[in-house]
């Protein structure tokens, strides 16, 4: 008996959806935004409705409200609260369960050593890092004992030094606790590093595919066919400082990028780490531009957006909530800012450097 199985799920971005999952195991969905992902979660956390059957550990789901399905979630917003400390957003994590309040706390205290942040049991989510916000939210979805574990893009925030660090403590707790794991990302090397088993999301569709089905090593994955590829900025003029970073021309400006030591041939930026700046007072900060928005597509719980700077286009991603948070729309004016962590130099197709 699976752990979960979907049979024959629709909706109004999901088409015949089938899969199964085995018990323990972390399975990955992989795909574009708006291929129908977190409503993919959301079905089977009793949020979203649908036709079609969802079974977990054999029980059919179809009308059992979610929080009679013992599932935790961790979703792209995290929805920590703000106004109770991280102990107490555990705490509400535990409401429905039959513990008594030191029972509750002695577990929060354990999952918070677990999760290595249990220093900041006092703290509002507020005075977090963006690292800490994540193990707090995974922190209140282990709380209330969950059977399964729905992970939507968990480190998709995140820089990427700290994204792989929390990637390789999260998988290791995943296998002690032998937890039950749907994750979905567009990252294909977070896919390969975190799944036991692998799906590709594609318009509403589900195909199944290896999670190390290379074609040859250093190949691609199938997977890597159906991803959205991250924005590719057409640098030129090339100058290495003594600080640690290159500045090349991008847009008609200087970009700061990172200095690996060796020649390169691309700088990339994945579309969700492109962050809007509504500081229009102009502060001293290093690749901050301005730019127009040109198009702007809502899919599912996903904004997609385009930004034209400088005779390039670049394109950003943003939850829904977190877009409407910024009020903006198609022709205003913004600042984008790519931090130069989340830039990321290496050697395209043709293998060229950067032109001088």
């Amino acid at each position: 008996m699976s752990a979960i199985e979907l049979v024959n799920i629709n909706n109004q971005l999901l088409r015949s959806v089938q899969l199964r999952v085995n018990h323990g195991e972390c399975f990955v969905i992989v795909g574009p935004s708006g291929a129908g992902k977190t409503t993919l979660l959301r079905v089977i956390a009793g949020l979203q409705p649908h036709t079609g059957s969802v079974f977990l550990d054999g029980e059919h789901m179809n009308g059992v409200p979610p929080h009679l399905r013992r599932i935790g979630y961790v979703s792209q917003d995290l929805h920590l609260f703000p106004h109770l400390s991280l102990e107490g957003n555990l705490l509400l994590g535990m409401e429905r369960l039959t513990l008594t309040r030191r029972e509750k706390r002695a577990r929060a205290q354990e999952l918070m050593m677990l999760l290595k942040i249990h220093g900041l049991a006092p703290r509002n989510p507020a005075t977090l890092s963006g690292g800490e916000k994540q193990r707090a939210a995974l922190a209140r979805a282990l709380a209330s004992s969950p059977r399964i574990l729905l992970l939507d893009e968990p480190f998709s925030k995140l820089d990427f030094r700290t994204s792989l660090y929390l990637r390789g403590e999260f998988k290791k707790l995943q296998q002690k606790l032998k937890l039950t794991t749907i994750l979905v990302t567009h990252d294909m090397t977070e896919a390969r590093d975190m799944g036991n088993g692998l799906a590709v999301m594609q318009s509403g569709h589900l195909e199944h595919a290896a999670a190390h089905d290379n074609h040859a090593e250093g190949g691609t994955c199938r997977a890597d066919l159906f991803l959205e590829r991250e924005n590719v900025l057409a640098c030129t003029r090339p100058r290495y400082t003594d600080y640690g970073v290159v500045e090349v021309e991008w847009a008609g400006e200087r970009l700061c990028v990172p200095d690996e030591g060796e020649d390169f041939s691309q700088v990339t930026i994945p579309a969700g780490k492109i962050v809007i700046d509504l500081d229009r007072a102009g502060r001293s900060l290093i690749n901050r531009f301005q730019g127009v928005i040109s198009e702007v597509r809502q899919v599912d719980e996903t904004v997609l957006a385009e930004i034209g700077v400088g005779g390039e286009c670049i394109r950003g991603e943003w939850a829904r909530a977190q877009w409407e948070e910024l009020g903006l729309a198609e022709g205003d004016r913004v600042h984008i800012r790519l931090r130069l962590q989340d830039l990321r130099i290496g050697r395209g197709n043709n293998g060229t450097a950067v032109s001088a």
